[in-house]
């Protein structure tokens, strides 16, 4: 019976590093569904929680959560940066250069 029990916690275990980025990830889909204006929102409201709090375990949650939200919004901005050049290199003509040879 002991052996079941530490058998089936040592399958757990060796689950554990598979487990994290699967949770990680399903974390990060569901920030990215939100719209800008719920982001926004959830971001002030974090960053309340984070200047008026002790360092507590509540605390730390606030603190991992605004940095989640704001790599979001770090996300967009890099992502429409990257879109301007895109339009910005295919609407400019190229231009010819003199070669000699």
């Amino acid at each position: 019976m002991i052996t079941k029990f530490f058998l089936k916690l040592f399958q757990q275990v060796e689950r554990l590093p598979r487990m994290i980025p699967e949770a990680i990830e399903m974390i990060a889909d569901r920030v990215l569904a939100l719209d800008d204006s719920d982001l926004q929102t959830l971001l002030n409201h974090y960053k309340d929680l984070m200047a008026q709090g002790e360092p507590t375990r509540d605390w730390e949650r606030a603190v991992i959560a605004y940095f989640l939200i704001n790599g979001v919004k770090v996300k967009n901005a890099l992502k429409q940066g990257k879109i301007q050049r895109q339009e910005l290199k295919t609407s400019r003509p190229r231009q010819l250069r003199i070669v000699k040879a």
